[in-house]
């Protein structure tokens, strides 16, 4: 009763907001807010994921590019493209502060411009002290952000005997079934990190390659830089907390049908696109 509640209530916040933009003949695109960040602690690594390459070697056929910034305390999975946006789309506003309105990219966003997901706008902090993970989950605009936390997701590897190459590092093959899908992971044991992008981690090295059995989602390294720089974490304070479960069925909701969630009845005035079909990592 209560999560019926909690998404109708969801509901009508957006759809709400939806037509009061329509009637501004504003854009929809999703625009996640740019906020001022501060150091929490100092990384020594950074790790460069392609998210769901079509060619490894074109970035323009990335949906998604993505850094894993590893320090002492914390670690910081997050996209690049949607961070540098915000950063160049927060200058711009400075530069023009009376102008009418602003742009919504002002960078390279990966090869779907309108497609909104939590893979993509959500930031996931590994707190390694008080053994904790969190999504800050940024959502398309008018929608409330939210942060759910839980324990760090332990996943039981089988590590077998397969090896593959990623950049120059041999890996070995890893499987392991976590909340309902099947992963294969390629870990270089040279690179004593037990972490990865996403959620994964637990491996006796840094995971390089990850994908899920159907290959819906693929997470693969293409450059490790190894220097000291500030792991930053933006003011997240006001993002409500919410449990896993209840921030899961909130963003299926907007992947399944974002334009009839948001309420908005054309697109370029043309007829708007219907439900699509969606398959989330976590089906539990």
């Amino acid at each position: 009763m209560k999560t019926s509640l909690l998404l109708t209530i969801f509901t009508f916040i957006i759809i709400g907001y939806a037509q009061s933009q329509e009637k501004q003949g504003k854009a929809y695109a999703p625009l996640p807010e740019f906020q001022e960040s501060r150091a929490v602690d100092t990384a020594f690594v950074r790790i460069a994921f392609a998210f769901n390459p079509l060619d490894i070697n074109k970035p323009d056929t990335y949906i998604d590019l993505q850094y894993l910034d590893i320090g002492t305390n914390l670690s910081r999975h997050y996209s690049y493209w949607v961070s540098n946006n915000n950063l160049l789309v927060h200058e711009w506003n400075k530069k023009y502060p009376n102008a009418q309105s602003s742009p919504i990219r002002l960078g390279p966003l990966g090869r779907i411009p309108d497609y909104w997901s939590e893979y993509q706008y959500s930031e996931y902090f590994k707190d390694y002290k008080e053994n904790l993970l969190t999504e800050y989950a940024r959502m398309p605009h008018g929608v409330p952000s939210y942060q759910s936390s839980e324990k760090i997701p332990v996943q039981d590897w089988n590590i077998g005997s397969d090896t593959l190459s990623v950049i120059g590092y041999l890996c070995q093959q890893a499987t392991c079934f976590f909340r309902g899908r099947y992963y294969t992971a390629w870990f270089a044991k040279d690179i004593p990190i037990s972490n990865g992008p996403w959620k994964f981690g637990g491996l006796p090295g840094l995971i390089l390659k990850i994908y899920d059995n159907n290959q819906f989602y693929t997470w693969e390294c293409i450059k490790i830089e190894p220097f000291k720089f500030p792991l930053k974490r933006y003011d997240f304070s006001h993002y409500k907390p919410v449990e896993r479960l209840k921030l899961l069925k909130l963003q299926r909701m907007l992947n399944e049908d974002f334009y009839k969630v948001m309420g908005v009845r054309r697109l370029n005035g043309g007829k708007l696109p219907g439900p699509v079909s969606y398959e989330p990592l976590e089906l539990e």
